[in-house]
């Protein structure tokens, strides 16, 4: 990997890293922003009322915060991630001003990128061009297609959790409560679902899917695209829509990548050794 290209690597690399923080401390808040709202449906008294209600702002202006960087560090991400597979496929013809438009928009520090460099990040050992290119897409999206897929069973595995903890406390309130405590455990089951079907977890999960299926379907374009002689309009489209499958997902779920480096690791050099 070139220099220049081993900078931007690492720079990107410790921007998507500081984005998955505030993923899942995003994921967490509105966890807690549950947890309060459940609370305070059983709560009567006027002044743990109020403590409720000023710790539920508190907590929806931290989960705006969190959010809100995290698009951005994503965002910013992305445009790295994008250079990146051009300046390493193609080689490192991109405009200085264009590299330092992009540098600039990292928020990380350049020892945090030194940090997380990685000269091995792609395998392909190909001369820059359009054959290197196309298999550093097809590496990429190996990697993606099956990490998209282990963080949809584990929104679905969420959900179910979810599912179960709600049907149980509403089954176990109608055991021995009340008809008031029933229509609170209505309203709990209520705040609940609302959660559920948050784009957290439901939405999360459709949108993990979605890039999955998009991602696996690249594998015979790229098929295609290596017998046809690496056409150039073909190899530009099948760029934007892997950026597009990826950039339309969140986050892939946090911890899922590193519980499973190696095995696709593993299964990259089989697949490499069969094509």
């Amino acid at each position: 990997m070139a220099v220049q290209a081993l900078t931007l690597e690492g720079l990107t690399s410790a921007e998507f890293q500081k984005a998955e923080g505030f993923f899942r401390g995003a994921a967490r808040t509105q966890l807690a922003l549950l947890l309060v709202a459940a609370v305070s449906i059983f709560v009567t008294a006027e002044t743990p009322t109020l403590l409720l209600g000023i710790s539920t702002a508190l907590l929806f202006a931290l989960w705006a915060w969190l959010d809100w960087n995290y698009r951005a560090c994503r965002g910013q991400a992305e445009r790295g991630r994008r250079m990146l597979l051009i300046v390493e496929g193609l080689g490192n013809n991109v405009s200085l001003e264009e590299q330092r438009d992009v540098e600039e928009g990292f928020s990380i520090t350049a020892t945090e990128g030194q940090a997380a460099q990685n000269p091995n990040f792609f395998a392909s050992n190909r001369a820059p061009g359009n054959e290197r290119l196309v298999e550093l897409i097809e590496e990429s999206a190996f990697y993606s297609c099956r990490l998209y897929r282990f963080s949809a069973g584990y929104s679905w595995r969420r959900l179910s959790l979810f599912s179960v903890i709600c049907l149980a406390l509403l089954l176990s309130s109608i055991t021995f409560a009340s008809s008031s405590d029933l229509a609170n455990g209505a309203r709990l089951f209520c705040v609940i679902a609302v959660f559920l079907i948050s784009q957290e977890i439901l939405g999360n999960g459709r949108d993990y899917n979605e890039a999955y299926k998009a991602l696996s379907a690249m594998q015979g374009r790229i098929r295609a695209l290596k017998r046809g002689g690496y056409p150039e309009a073909d190899l530009l489209v099948l760029m934007a829509d892997y950026n597009s499958s990826v950039e339309g997902a969140p986050m892939m779920a946090p911890g899922i990548y590193k519980r499973n480096a190696a095995n696709l690791d593993d299964l990259w050099r089989r697949h490499q050794q069969t094509n």
